[in-house]
């Protein structure tokens, strides 16, 4: 019985299993690395959700400041330039109440999407 084929067979499904476990591996660790970078996404709009209601809030507090304030030069150059790092402060304020809680709003909403779609 001539066995000497058999040493090229079992190389050639050694290399072909090989192979196919290189393509599966790269396959799961593909799988994976979208997995993470669509939760950090997901995550990201949700602290952008959270910044955009606190500066919503932050801006209605101001206007209750304002209000009792002096109506020198409301259409100014002055007053609108004011108003522009106004807004830009409120921003960067927002942003920053939100990234700081760790139980923060962006955390729940976060895992209640989880939750919901099953990711």
């Amino acid at each position: 019985m001539d066995l000497t084929g058999l040493g090229k067979y079992t190389d050639y499904m050694t290399d072909t299993n090989r192979v196919v476990t290189e393509k599966l591996k790269s396959q799961l660790e593909n799988t994976a690395n979208a997995e993470k970078v669509e939760d950090e996404a997901l995550f990201d709009a949700c602290k952008q959700f959270e910044a955009y209601l606190w500066e919503q809030v932050y801006k209605e507090m101001q206007k209750t400041v304002d209000l009792f304030g002096d109506d020198k030069d409301q259409d100014g150059y002055a007053s609108n330039m004011v108003d522009y790092f106004k807004d830009g402060m409120l921003q960067q304020i927002s942003e920053q109440t939100a990234s700081e809680k760790s139980n923060s709003l962006a955390h729940m909403l976060y895992e209640q999407a989880k939750r919901n779609y099953n990711m």
